[in-house]
């Protein structure tokens, strides 16, 4: 059987190339026309026949020599909508789209991978999934629900995330539940309105929020004494002049929580806030939630096979405690046994995190600067 370590290494500038090339050319959401033509193209120069969704990825299934659990491989493919700021060679040509979160790299790493079975077929049977949609839009539901290859009743499943403030060479593992569950919330405010010269004769939508921000962070800190949670406002929307009291606003945000029960007192303690700091101020607020993914849980016997498979070859770090990062890989396992990774990816001299605007990955030179257009070399 081939040494897939030595595979890999002989492809890293092929897989590099792929890299910057999907890096400069991102895309936001489900909708990832010229990023599924990329993947399809270099799949089929491989002489690989892909399964091919709009809106819910692609797929390569690959027989195995002998019989078991099938293994599924999975990569995201959508970008953030970020403007980049890392000045990078090869960073995003689109202006407002970025591989902040390093997307582009599971998509070159799983072509590798790709590459490999084409060299020498896997002993099991194989699925590699390249899956739309990971950031806010559920992408592994209809990349599970459509394609044709995924129809499996037993499987093993398995994803890497890389982590920019993590040394490169270092895996991080857990059993149990390795990241958090997620929602998404939003809370509207209606008040009458009014001159700004006389604020004290209407409720003002911009102090409600105020309100609400401050007291928010004192209630998570001591909810978060039983169990590690987050609540983080990222938005908001209120008023559009300096002399006019608004009528109207909103905010939105996310939780992160570990268990059902946390989970839940979070969700009612946010919307008694809502509520009480609005009356106090005059205005009416109104709060929805959305529910997000569920906690991503590795199986203990799938951790303990990839401990062992890694060895020696890089240094494996054992979580203490999960991650408040949510992903819909969750959505596989749900379904599957499995586990998902972190890999160490940060740059020497940089410590800006996953989602940073000016994040960076590595740097070494590469053979190709442009997208790739032949195929891999052999190990």
């Amino acid at each position: 059987m081939a040494d897939r370590w030595e595979q890999a290494a002989a492809l890293q500038d092929w897989m590099a190339a792929h890299r910057r090339a999907l890096h400069q050319e991102p895309e936001v959401g489900l909708d990832l026309p010229d990023t599924h033509a990329y993947l399809v193209g270099a799949l089929r120069e491989l002489g690989l026949a892909p399964e091919v969704h709009p809106g819910a990825g692609v797929t390569i299934d690959v027989p195995g020599a002998t019989a078991g659990r099938p293994v599924v491989l999975r990569a995201d493919m959508d970008a953030l909508p970020v403007t980049e700021r890392s000045r990078a060679e090869h960073a995003s040509r689109r202006e407002g789209a970025m591989h902040a979160c390093g997307h582009d790299l599971h998509m070159a790493m799983l072509l590798g991978a790709a590459a490999c079975l084409v060299e020498a077929p896997p002993a099991r049977r194989t699925a590699r999934v390249f899956q739309p949609g990971e950031e806010t839009d559920r992408g592994a539901v209809p990349t599970l629900t459509q394609h044709v290859s995924l129809a499996l009743v037993e499987a093993e499943a398995f994803a890497i995330h890389v982590h920019a403030t993590w040394p490169a060479r270092t895996v991080h593992l857990r059993l149990g539940t390795f990241m958090a569950s997620g929602d998404w919330f939003r809370v509207d405010y209606r008040g009458p309105g009014a001159h700004a010269s006389q604020p004290h004769l209407a409720g003002n939508p911009v102090v409600a929020a105020s309100e609400l921000v401050g007291r928010l962070r004192v209630a998570v800190a001591e909810l978060a004494r039983e169990e590690h949670l987050v609540a983080t406002v990222t938005e908001s929307l209120i008023g559009n002049t300096v002399n006019v009291i608004p009528t109207d606003g909103r905010l939105r945000g996310t939780m992160r929580s570990l268990s059902q029960d946390r989970r839940s007192a979070l969700h009612a303690e946010l919307e008694r806030l809502a509520i009480a700091t609005a009356a106090e101020v005059g205005v009416e607020a109104r709060m929805s939630i959305t529910e997000g993914y569920p906690a991503v849980v590795n199986d203990a016997g799938y951790v303990d096979r990839v401990r062992a498979a890694v060895g020696g070859r890089a240094e494996i770090v054992e979580m203490t405690a999960p991650s408040m990062v949510i992903e819909d890989f969750a959505y596989f396992l749900h379904r599957w046994l499995g586990a998902m990774v972190y890999l160490g990816a940060q740059v020497p001299g940089h410590d800006a995190f996953n989602h940073a605007a000016d994040a960076v990955s590595e740097k070494r030179s590469c053979r190709q600067a442009r997208p790739c257009t032949s195929s891999p070399p052999t190990a």
